[in-house]
C-alpha cells in the first residue's frame, strides 16, 4: 500500500524534542503504535498541528481509523490551509473504508495543491483511478463473503501466504512472523493451524527441522501432499528455494532443491509449482513490460523445463504482477496486481484465462470483485480443493496487525476447480 511518509519539522521547545524525535524514528521504522503512546505522552499535544498530525497518521497506520479521522477532522477546522496532507490521509481512511465518492472528494482536494508533474501527483491520480474502479457497477458482488480467520489465528504481526491443505478440507499451512511461535524473531517461520469443531486453532510451527533461525517462507505444496515447496534465506533474495519430502534420515529433514531453474537472486519471485504442465512465478528481469511480470516455465517429458515464457502483455504491464494460482482446469489464472486499470486499491486479485489452441495468448484479467479484494494489499489467494473456499492475506484496516489470513467462502462453486 503506497503512503506519502510526512517530514514533521521539529520547531517546539527544547523539553519536548527529545520525545517528538523519538516519535518521528518509531513512525519512519513503522512502530505506528509505539509513535502513538510516545506522542500521546506530550503535554497540550492537542494545541501543536505539526505533532497533532504525525498522531493522525500513525493512527491511520495503526488501524485505529475512528480516531485518526477525528483528530484529521478537528485538525482541518484550524488548519486546513496550511496543511494539506489532512485531505490525503482523509481520503486514504474513506478509501480503506470503501467510501470511495467521499475518498475522491479529499483526494481531488490534496491533488489542487500539487504541481503538474512530481512522484507524489502520480500516486494521486493512481489512487483516484482506484476509488473510480470501486465505485463501478459489478465490483461488489454477493457471490461471496470474507472474513478475517480471527485472533487465533492472526496478530498484531505478520501472516501471509496460505495454502489449505491440498488431501483434505481441516489444516491450513502458512507463514508468519511472531515472537512467541517463529525461531526467529526477525524471520518468518512455516506454521499449521486446524480447523476443529471449535473453528481454526492457533497456529503451531510445521516442524524443527524446517524452521530454523533464517527467514522460511511456506511456497506451496504439491497435489498429493508429499512435497511441500519453501523459500529458506537470510532476506528475500539472499536464499532458495528447496523442497521437503517429509521423510528423515539421520534425524534430519530430506530437504533438497526445489529442481526448478528460478532464483530469488535474479528477481524470480512467488512461484507456484501446482500446475502439471509449468511452474509460474514473477520476476524483474530483463524483457518484462515494467515492474514484475508473470513467466511460466513449461515441464517437458524429460522432467526438464523449457525456457521462460512472458505470459504477455494482456496480462502484464508497467506495474506488478505477482503470486500466481493455478485452478484445477489448468488454464484460470489468479494472481495479484497493483495495476490502477484493474485494481480498487494497492495488489487486487484478478484473473485470466490461458486461450486454448492459441499458444502463449491469455484474456484480459478482470477483478475477482469484493469483498474478495478490499482497498488494501490482497495477495497470496489461493482456492481449496473442496470449490467453494479461498484463502488470501491482505492488510486491509479492519485487521488485526500488518497482513493477516483471510477466508473466502463462494456461495457457488468454482467450475474451474471442478477437475
Amino acid at each position: 500500500m503506497c503512503f506519502i511518509l510526512l517530514a514533521i519539522p521539529l520547531l517546539l521547545s527544547a523539553q519536548r524534542r527529545d520525545k517528538l524525535d523519538r516519535a518521528n524514528r518509531e513512525f519512519t521504522t513503522g512502530d505506528y503504535p509505539g509513535a502513538i503512546r510516545t506522542l500521546q505522552s506530550i503535554k497540550g499535544i492537542e494545541g501543536d498541528a505539526e505533532s497533532s498530525l504525525l498522531l493522525s497518521v500513525s493512527q491511520f497506520h495503526a488501524n485505529d481509523l475512528l480516531s485518526a479521522e477525528s483528530g484529521l477532522l478537528a485538525l482541518a477546522e484550524r488548519e486546513k490551509d496550511n496543511y494539506p496532507l489532512i485531505w490525503f490521509y482523509l481520503g486514504r481512511i474513506y478509501h480503506t473504508q470503501h467510501r470511495f465518492v467521499r475518498a475522491a472528494t479529499e483526494y481531488k482536494r490534496y491533488l489542487r495543491t500539487l504541481g503538474d508533474e512530481g512522484p507524489e501527483r502520480r500516486t494521486v491520480v493512481n489512487l483516484l483511478r482506484n476509488v473510480d474502479n470501486g465505485v463501478r457497477a459489478g465490483f461488489v458482488t454477493d457471490k461471496m463473503v470474507a472474513e478475517n480467520m480471527g485472533p487465533r489465528v492472526n496478530s498484531e504481526y505478520d501472516e501471509f501466504g496460505p495454502v489449505p491443505s491440498p488431501i483434505g478440507a481441516g489444516r491450513l499451512y502458512f507463514s508468519l512472523v511472531r515472537p512467541e511461535i517463529a525461531t526467529g524473531r526477525v524471520h518468518s517461520d512455516i506454521v499449521v493451524s486446524r480447523n476443529d469443531d471449535s473453528g481454526w486453532g492457533t497456529p503451531s510451527s510445521l516442524n524443527g527441522f524446517i524452521n530454523t533461525t533464517a527467514q522460511e517462507s511456506l511456497i506451496d505444496i504439491s497435489a498429493d501432499g508429499q512435497r511441500l515447496y519453501y523459500y529458506r534465506g537470510n532476506t528475500g533474495t539472499d536464499g532458495r528455494y528447496l523442497m521437503d519430502t517429509f521423510r528423515i534420515n539421520d534425524n534430519q529433514m530430506m530437504t533438497l532443491d526445489a529442481g526448478v531453474p528460478i532464483s530469488a537472486k535474479t528477481g524470480d519471485m512467488t512461484p507456484y509449482y501446482g500446475a502439471p504442465d509449468a511452474v509460474y512465478f514473477a520476476s524483474n528481469r530483463s524483457g518484462g513490460y515494467g515492474g514484475l511480470d508473470l513467466y511460466r516455465m513449461p515441464r517437458l517429458p524429460n522432467g526438464r523445463f523449457g525456457e521462460p515464457q512472458n505470459l504477455g502483455p494482456n496480462v502484464n504491464g508497467p506495474y506488478d504482477e505477482i503470486c500466481p494460482f493455478v485452478a484445477n482446469d489448468g488454464r484460470t489464472i489468479y494472481f495479484s496486481t497493483n495495476d490502477p486499470t484493474y485494481s480498487v486499491g494497492g495488489f487486487d486479485i484478478v484473473s485470466t484465462f490461458r486461450v486454448e489452441g492459441v499458444e502463449g495468448r491469455f484474456t484480459i484479467p478482470e477483478n475477482a470483485g469484493m469483498p474478495l479484494n478490499s482497498a488494501g494489499d490482497d495477495t497470496h489467494f489461493r482456492l481449496a480443493s473442496d470449490t467453494f473456499t479461498g484463502f488470501l492475506a491482505s492488510d486491509r484496516k479492519d485487521g488485526l496487525g500488518k497482513r493477516d489470513i483471510y477466508v473466502v467462502y463462494f456461495i457457488d462453486a468454482r467450475a474451474e476447480m471442478r477437475f
